[in-house]
């Protein structure tokens, strides 16, 4: 196979065997994707606790085996129909040829509907002890940048198995964005830019979800690297994210901006007019650095921050913490 793009070529050597081979339909890997591809195994539809409508499948797909005996042996011969495979339950209510809580799923002779067909058909099989298990789940491309509303990005998702062996699951993964403002997905997996921002579009295939980024810009935007000092490695990452962004990084603030801001982010409070005056006729050069120095070593500092990482740490007396170990919690803070 020959690839050119932008005078460049490549060439990969493909080796194609047993094409003419069908190989077995999978209940894990085939049709347990059809109803997660379709919502059926969601928190808000079967996939519930409860299940709904007197019809239940485990969350995500997580029971397989449970899933498969509750299809085929909890009710026999209501929900799947082995002499009759396209006028059972199943089927008809997918097809919306029956009333159906979820509404029509998919289309007649579409490539979900054909291979809950070819699985009824095989009668109903569930999968034997050696087949391969999903061992990694990889998305294409691991993140890119999208010029202009409407300009499109079409994903590929690959699954790596135990027994070494791979498979391309695009068409059976399920898609979803962070940011539909920004990039919406389709289930195809094509990529649609929008306003200009940051989303992450995220694939889902068995118990396994995985993600690629993608930055959405304005088209024929206009930008020159400033190539703005750095003076730390937080710099180099914020810098290199601004450049990805296409924005410039703002100007120095003033030192009256940056007293205000550094009191506020470090520990909490305003400067005293002392200080206030202190810093401000200050002719030192590092005068900014030695201010930074200062507030860290003062006890507001310790003080919010063990506020702040108590609070996103939610240890709490409601989760059955008792008041002494919560203490020693915060001193260890």
């Amino acid at each position: 196979m020959a690839i050119t793009f932008g005078g460049h070529a490549l060439t990969v050597p493909l080796e194609v065997q047993q094409a003419e081979v069908d190989p077995p339909i999978s209940f894990r890997l085939d049709v347990m994707p059809v109803f997660m591809k379709s919502g059926c195994n969601t928190g808000s539809c079967h996939g519930a606790a409860s299940g709904k409508d007197g019809f239940r499948l485990s969350l995500f797909g997580f029971d397989p085996e449970g899933d498969h005996y509750r299809l085929t042996r909890e009710l026999p011969d209501r929900r799947i129909n082995l002499a009759t495979p396209e006028a059972c339950l199943m089927i008809e209510k997918v097809l919306g040829v029956v009333p159906h809580s979820g509404g029509k799923q998919f289309d007649l002779d579409s490539p979900r509907h054909k291979t809950l067909m070819r699985w009824l058909t095989s009668g109903a099989p569930n999968d034997s002890g050696d087949i391969g298990r999903v061992e990694s789940v990889d998305i294409y491309p691991p993140g890119a940048v999208l010029d202009g509303d409407g300009a499109t990005q079409q994903l590929n998702v690959l699954a790596t198995f135990t027994d070494g062996s791979t498979r391309d699951i695009t068409s059976m993964a399920v898609f979803m964005s962070s940011n539909g403002t920004s990039a919406t997905v389709d289930e195809a997996g094509v990529v649609t830019a929008h306003a200009r921002g940051e989303a992450f579009l995220m694939a889902r295939y068995e118990t396994h979800t995985v993600g690629t980024r993608f930055i959405i810009l304005p088209k024929g935007l206009k930008y020159e690297d400033p190539k703005t000092p750095e003076f730390n490695f937080v710099d180099t990452f914020i810098h290199n994210k601004l450049r990805k962004l296409r924005i410039s990084p703002s100007e120095i603030c003033t030192d009256e901006e940056f007293l205000r801001r550094v009191y506020l982010d470090i520990v909490g409070v305003l400067p005293t007019l002392e200080e206030y005056n202190r810093f401000m006729t200050s002719t030192e050069e590092k005068k900014r650095d030695l201010l930074v120095d200062e507030l860290l070593g003062r006890k507001e500092f310790v003080e919010i921050w063990v506020m702040k990482w108590a609070e996103l740490l939610q240890i709490r007396t409601t989760q059955q913490v008792t008041y002494k170990s919560m203490l020693r919690y915060y001193n260890w803070l």
